[in-house]
């Protein structure tokens, strides 16, 4: 396992890695959808006042005010350290560029916050 990763690679584990499949899908943490919002179990707090938004690829806990990104998450609810989680998501994934034609990420600023309806 590599214990130095480019920042491209890093940017792009933390930017193109879906959070919201990365949570419900990888990660199989208790989750739903409330108020048209997806929801999660924190693994910090264990509690349900969480969302994403796809437009930063974050997701929040409001109850433990801790942010997360795919990493982080992987780092906490695997407990694992920093190299060992980018392993573990460059072990299940396969990051493909998410670009328009203008070269803009998938994930710009321009994307409204993730609303799933149920």
């Amino acid at each position: 396992m590599a214990s130095r990763y480019s920042r491209d690679k890093l940017r792009r584990l933390r930017n193109d890695v879906d959070i919201v499949d990365l949570i419900a899908d990888v990660l199989n943490l208790p989750s739903k959808v409330s108020e048209g919002y997806f929801r999660f179990l924190c693994p910090h707090c264990s509690e349900f006042n969480t969302a994403a938004n796809a437009s930063t690829n974050l997701a929040r806990c409001f109850r433990c005010q801790r942010n997360f990104n795919p990493i982080d998450i992987v780092m906490l609810e695997k407990r694992m350290n920093f190299v060992e989680a980018v392993g573990y998501l460059r072990g299940i994934v396969t990051i493909h560029p998410k670009a328009d034609e203008s070269g803009t990420s998938a994930h710009s600023n321009k994307n409204p916050p993730r609303q799933i309806k149920p």
